[in-house]
């Protein structure tokens, strides 16, 4: 039998000789193997998460004035086409400070996502202009982006594992018979935040890239060439 490259991690299970014929229930070689495929995909999705906050010695008044200014900003971003636009976080507390009458704070939380990141971006700007104050900006890849990228690396994970199969069943005189317990994991991008601006105007963001990933596991095996 020819010698496996020792760069090869694999696990063989060896079972007794088959029968040529390799009747139904007859023993045969198992291939234990693991391949993967990655590339780089554009995040294509901008999301901004801005707040309103506010203080008061009312907690009643503190109240009226967030929603007001949430309500205004949300108006104001419901008028760009493209924009999704949703509320987050919504608190108010009483704080307490040595010598001084206590006070109310509280804030709200307001979510902008777009693939035009010109569009949001310029929204963004005017809200803070506004006084809403930025509390993360980052580029996200979309699910469907994301599923896209997986069909095709899975395609490719697959053929790898296939081919790299082939040639450990040739190195041992054998030949691939099929693949069993066949496993497939994915693996993509976090959200990055890029802003390189300051607040009295528009930001600035950079998308880069996600490194998206998909692994295959088989069992794979293998009987007596015909």
């Amino acid at each position: 039998m020819p010698r496996l490259p020792p760069a090869l991690a694999i696990l063989l299970l060896l079972a007794p000789p088959a029968s040529s014929a390799e009747a139904p229930g007859a023993a045969a070689t198992l291939l234990h193997l693991s391949e993967a495929a990655e590339r780089p995909v554009a995040r294509d999705q901008l999301r901004a998460v801005l707040r309103v906050e506010a203080g008061d010695g009312d907690a009643a008044r503190l109240e009226a004035r967030i929603n007001r200014r949430m309500a205004a900003a949300l108006a104001r971003a419901k008028g760009v086409a493209g924009i999704t636009v949703f509320t987050s976080g919504y608190a108010v507390a009483q704080q307490h400070a040595k010598d001084q009458s206590p006070q109310w704070h509280g804030s709200a939380g307001l979510i902008l996502t777009a693939r035009d990141a010109p569009a949001l971006l310029a929204l963004a700007g005017e809200l803070q202009q506004s006084g809403l104050l930025m509390s993360s900006l980052a580029y996200e890849l979309t699910p469907e982006a994301a599923r896209s990228a997986e069909d095709a690396l899975t395609s490719e994970a697959l053929a790898r594992l296939r081919q790299r199969a082939e040639r450990v069943a040739a190195d041992l005189g054998l030949r691939v018979l099929r693949l069993r317990d066949l496993r497939v994991g994915t693996a993509g991008g976090a959200p990055v935040t890029r802003v390189f601006a300051a607040a009295a105007a528009a930001p600035v963001a950079e998308p880069g890239a996600a490194e998206v990933s998909v692994s295959v596991e088989a069992e794979i095996e293998l009987g007596a060439q015909r």
